[in-house]
Order: C-alpha cells, then sequence, then structure tokens
C-alpha cells in the first residue's frame, strides 16, 4: 500500500524483508544505524521470527523525484490476547528501536505530513506500540520521538566514549576500579593459566554459544528472571547473528578460558566504530567469584576493541552496577502506545494501569490483597 504526502514524497509498506534488503542497506550507507538498525539485525530478525506467525511491516518514506528513500521503520504485526498489536521488531532482544534515516535530510515536518501518512497505510491494528526509542540518531534527533502522546521510558542505555588514547580512557576510571582489574587479571593469568581468547571460526562460535547459554540461562533460573533464551526460535537467530556476523565482521565474540574450560563469554555487534553487547555469561561456580569475572572479560574485550577502532562502546539497557565502573553515560528513550481501534482504547487504559500499579510498592500490596480475597468473595 502507498500514501503520498505530497507531489514529491510517499509512503511504502512492504510485507517481506527480501523486496526492501537490497534498499535497507543502500539507505544505511547514508544514516546513523546503531548495530540494531543494520542489515544484518534487522534482516535475521525477520528471517527467524516471521515463520512464527509473526507479519513483517516494513515502511518506507520514499522521494519521488530521485527514487531514494529518506527513511525506513522496521515494523511488525502480531496478536496478543486477540488484540492485534503493531510494534516494532523486537520481541525483547531489539535494544535500541529507531528508524533509519537520510542524516542529511530535515524532518521537520515528520508530525505533521510524515506520521499522518504512515498511519493511513498501516495495516489493520487495534494497538500501536513503540518502545525503546532513542532520543537521538547521532547528531541528529530521533524525529519518531517529536511525536504527540511520545513518554519517557524507564530504560536507558549506557555507553562510553573511548575516544583515541586507550590510556587517557583508563585515566578516567577510579584507581581501585583500575586496580583491581589488574590484580584479578593477573591472578587469572599466572593461577589458572587464563587468558582473553577471540572466537573466528564457526566451530569456536558454536561452542562459545553453547557455553553462554548455559552459563547465562543458569544465572538467570537462579535468579528467578523471566527470560527467552530457551526458547528455539531465539536460539536459532543468535545462532545466525553469531555465524553470519563473523563472516560479514559484525559480531564478535570473546572468552575467557583456561586449558580446561571457558569460564566467560561475551558477544557484540559491530558497525563501524560502534559496538554494542548483546549477551554475555560468566561461570557459576563460586570458585571464580572473587575474580569477578564479568568485568574482567569486558574490559581485557574492550581494550582489543579499541586497538582495532573502537570509539564507542555500549553496554546498552539494563541498570546494573558494575557499568558504572567503566564510565557510562546514559542514552535516555522515549516510548509511545497509542489506540489504532476501539478495541485498542480499554486494552491500553488496562496496562497503564498495570505499570503504574506496579511502580507503587503499597498500589501492588493492595491489589495483591484484593486479589487473594476475590475467590473467598465470589464464594
Amino acid at each position: 500500500m502507498t500514501a503520498s504526502i505530497n507531489p514529491n514524497v510517499s509512503v511504502e509498506i512492504a510485507s517481506t524483508w527480501s523486496s526492501v534488503a537490497d534498499r535497507w542497506q543502500a539507505l544505511e550507507q547514508h544514516a546513523f544505524a546503531s548495530p540494531f538498525q543494520t542489515a544484518h539485525w534487522i534482516g535475521n530478525w525477520y528471517e527467524s521470527f516471521a515463520p512464527t506467525g509473526v507479519e513483517p511491516v516494513i515502511v518506507s518514506v520514499v522521494e519521488q523525484s530521485s527514487g531514494h528513500d529518506l527513511m525506513m521503520i522496521p515494523l511488525m504485526r502480531h496478536s496478543q490476547s486477540g488484540i492485534r498489536r503493531i510494534e516494532f521488531a523486537d520481541l525483547w532482544i531489539t535494544d535500541y528501536n529507531a528508524p533509519l534515516a537520510r542524516s542529511d535530510y530535515d524532518f521537520q515536518g515528520f508530525t505533521r505530513e510524515i506520521w499522518p501518512a504512515i498511519l493511513r497505510v498501516l495495516p489493520p491494528a487495534d494497538v500501536l506500540t513503540l518502545q525503546k526509542m532513542p532520543l537521538s540518531l547521532g547528531s541528529n534527533v530521533n524525529p519518531m520521538t517529536t511525536l504527540s502522546g511520545i513518554e519517557s521510558s524507564d530504560l536507558s542505555g549506557h555507553i562510553v566514549s573511548l575516544g583515541d588514547d586507550w590510556d587517557e580512557y583508563l585515566s578516567t576510571l577510579s584507581k581501585s576500579a583500575r586496580r583491581e582489574l589488574r590484580r584479578r587479571a593477573t591472578k587469572f593469568a599466572n593461577e589458572n593459566g587464563g587468558q582473553l581468547r577471540r572466537i573466528t571460526n564457526s566451530d569456536e562460535a558454536l561452542e562459545a554459544l553453547e557455553v553462554l547459554q548455559e552459563q547465562q540461562t543458569s544465572r538467570l533460573a537462579a535468579r528467578g528472571a523471566k527470560h527467552v533464551f530457551n526458547e528455539p526460535v531465539y536460539q536459532e537467530f543468535y545462532r545466525r547473528q553469531l555465524l553470519r556476523g563473523l563472516v560479514t565482521g559484525h559480531a564478535v565474540m570473546f572468552v575467557l578460558a583456561t586449558d580446561a574450560e571457558i569460564v566467560a563469554t561475551f558477544f557484540a555487534l559491530k558497525n563501524n566504530d560502534h559496538t554494542t553487547l548483546i549477551r554475555m555469561s560468566q561461570s557459576q561456580d563460586p570458585t571464580w567469584r572473587p575474580l569477578g569475572l564479568g568485568k574482567m572479560i569486558i574490559h581485557q574485550a574492550l581494550e582489543a576493541l579499541h586497538a582495532e577502532g573502537c570509539r564507542t562502546f555500549d553496554l546498552s539497557v539494563g541498570a546494573h552496577r558494575y557499568k558504572d565502573e567503566f564510565g557510562v553515560s546514559p542514552v535516555p528513550m522515549a516510548e509511545l502506545t497509542t489506540p489504532l481501534s476501539l478495541r485498542g482504547t480499554p486494552f491500553i487504559a488496562r496496562r497503564k494501569a498495570i505499570a503504574y500499579i506496579s511502580r507503587n510498592p503499597k498500589l501492588k500490596a493492595l491489589a495483591r490483597t484484593i486479589a487473594d480475597r476475590l475467590p473467598r468473595l465470589a464464594s
């Protein structure tokens, strides 16, 4: 479906990745893209999840005079509890959701002209949910965060600006942090024969990914945390990201290993000088706990990546105290939820009420008490 914005700009919707893959890669050359907006990530995402019933909804804003794409937005449609939802291509694993937008185009008319046209061509749905949107795309404002009804997200990214001089970056860390990193690395090497190893071939990659899967899911299970990593479609997705990424240069895998075992893993995505950590793990054996393997592998991998040209390192979303030790700066994000049909309005109201109650301990306790009493009242 196509809608005209003015005589020179139109909006198109594609329902398959293959129909726009070449165009996406072409636009990528003229746009700011975190690793999550590359054709490598997006293409593998649609290839993995479309067979599960998720419908690709890929928006293109096209300049008619040149035929060039000005913006592409990776969305999808799926049903949840009978409600048809349009969202970013995410499903809990895309840390930054954003359009791919030409850096040299002025999107000042986005809210007034482009967005209404996009809404007109979207397939039928009840709710539009846009989450984890960074406020900026490189040096430009993210046009999608200027929409009416936008709200601040509870989530934020954690980015480290490394600069050109590694020693200068290290000097910004606290003396105690630097001292502990050196001491633990020396102990790991001298007493355990441990070292950082770069994974370069598919056999090593699959072995390391298997270790990552076991270590990470064991840790999450011990904490009682919900996650998707045990589901086959997600496991296959990360295999594709790693194996294909090692070939294209988009994926990076390091491990900390002794002669006997892999004790920590580091899986990241690269795009130009920007690297983002997407998964990591460490052994749950109490023997290793005093060495702080998680911080050790980040530090050593970061030094190796800096030597290869990495200047921006992203520890991604999630508030964890260890991130502060690396001198992170916050990446604020925004979100928007809006009804697209009459059925969407009560659904959104219910979700917002649940979210509000969950952030208020007293209301949460009251709601739990009422829920516990309901069966007795009914009887």
